[in-house]
């Protein structure tokens, strides 16, 4: 028997399969473009999971024997309702694309002022509940184009900051967003 597959979207590690996955459901999106929509529509987690997209994902990762469970269900919800609105794969991090101003542009894309209030929120459902719509926010402003396994990771490992965590989403994002934003004069 295959032991289970317990970790799933790691951060920086774009080549794990659990991307894979997610972005052979995303590209079977494009094929079902009343499902896409209506996810692109759903302004609450509770509207995603009670999406048969959703069900596909969850379906595809479980039946490549990845754990998880109901607790993770509104982490995975926020990782299917943003993949559907991204249109587009682009290069780099979504902090760094946050970070990094538009053409002619001498701010960064996304205000410091929206950046700093999404990496306030926590990890208890409510906090995903207002992390998604911050990021629906941003990925308009993005013009709906993000790394796919950059997003995912994202919000698959969003937790409450932790000082002696080597890895951790929010620290990493704020370490990309500042790296690539404009210095104030």
């Amino acid at each position: 028997m295959n032991k289970p597959n317990t970790y799933i979207f790691p951060q920086r590690k774009p080549d794990h399969p659990s991307f894979a996955l997610l972005k052979t459901w995303w590209d079977e999106l494009e094929h079902d473009k009343g499902e896409r929509a209506a996810l692109r529509r759903a302004a609450r987690l509770t509207e995603v999971m009670l999406s048969p997209a959703f069900h596909d994902l969850l379906h595809a990762l479980r039946h490549a024997d990845y754990r998880i469970s109901e607790n993770r269900y509104p982490q995975l919800a926020a990782i299917a309702g943003l993949s559907a609105r991204v249109r587009t794969m682009a290069e780099g991090g979504l902090a760094t694309r946050m970070g990094t101003p538009k053409p002619g542009g001498s701010t960064p894309t996304l205000s410091t002022l929206r950046f700093r209030r999404i990496l306030s929120y926590d990890d208890s459902y409510e906090d995903i509940e207002d992390l998604y719509t911050a990021l629906r926010r941003a990925l308009a402003i993005l013009d709906d184009r993000a790394d796919l396994a950059d997003l995912a990771a994202v919000i698959w490992n969003w937790s409450p900051l932790d000082e002696k965590r080597p890895y951790d989403p929010r620290r990493q994002l704020a370490y990309d967003y500042y790296a690539a934003a404009p210095p104030k004069s």
